[in-house]
């Protein structure tokens, strides 16, 4: 009888673990719908990037938001007396940019050691951010004063600091978002070396091109609507990395 006994319960602690091994399974998406998410998400990024940095050129003083070589260039013309108040708004944007990025850093840091790293979450700073100046300026008429102007734009940069983080972090050096000299740079190299032509970095390029011509577009057209293009993108990036971490948990 003992041994009977002994022989049952392996055959049971044997079937549990394929149970629970065929959870753990299941909790988790294919690898191809997780890609197809983290795609995706990273398009509608790259055009919203393209879109707040036409805007913050266009509307907020002449310097962009996440361009950080072109900003430190200005930010010594600025030093350099040729014109201060450009250097002044550039060295800004740039000091806003790191405050971003070193944030997300820090709460990824974090969210790594408590083994709560979601990628969607890195996005919510920079929602919060994009609708605050969305807010701001729809309060304000469309027509801020200059200190605001300024002021959106450090909080602009700030959110695209924590956007660049935040992919960096959740998908990889190797899928930017808004950073495209390094890109374009060895997708040139390699298509000449190599003859191998690179479709996902000319895609991103010209997804950043469309989406500064989408907000120049709307600029001239509807100004009051164009701070509303870069956080609907934003919105629909962050819905889709909540919908692929919802994927998981459900199934």
């Amino acid at each position: 009888m003992p041994s009977r006994r002994s022989a049952r319960i392996p055959s049971g602690a044997g079937r549990g673990e394929e149970r629970t091994t065929e959870g753990n399974r299941r909790r988790d998406p294919p690898p191809g719908s997780r890609q197809r998410a983290d795609t995706w998400a990273a398009r509608l990024l790259t055009f919203s990037a393209g879109a707040v940095n036409a805007w913050g050129f266009l509307a907020l003083g002449g310097v962009f938001t996440s361009v950080v070589t072109a900003n430190s260039a200005l930010t010594g013309v600025g030093l350099g007396g040729a014109d201060p108040r450009l250097g002044a708004l550039a060295a800004v944007a740039v000091l806003c940019y790191v405050l971003g990025a070193a944030g997300v850093g820090w709460a990824a840091g974090h969210a790594q050691r408590g083994g709560r790293l979601r990628p969607a979450d890195f996005l919510l700073l920079e929602l919060v951010l994009l609708w605050a100046v969305v807010a701001w300026w729809l309060a304000a008429g469309g027509d801020p004063s200059g200190g605001e102007r300024t002021a959106m734009l450090g909080i602009l940069a700030a959110a695209m600091g924590c956007q660049n983080a935040g992919v960096r972090v959740a998908m990889g050096a190797q899928v930017p978002t808004a950073y495209l000299t390094g890109l374009l740079t060895g997708a040139v190299t390699d298509a000449v070396t190599s003859g191998r032509v690179q479709w996902p970095a000319l895609v991103t390029t010209a997804l950043l091109i469309l989406g500064a011509a989408a907000a120049a577009l709307l600029e001239r057209l509807l100004p009051g609507a164009a701070p509303l293009l870069p956080a609907l993108l934003v919105t629909a990036a962050w819905l889709t990395g909540r919908a692929r971490t919802g994927t998981r948990r459900a199934s």
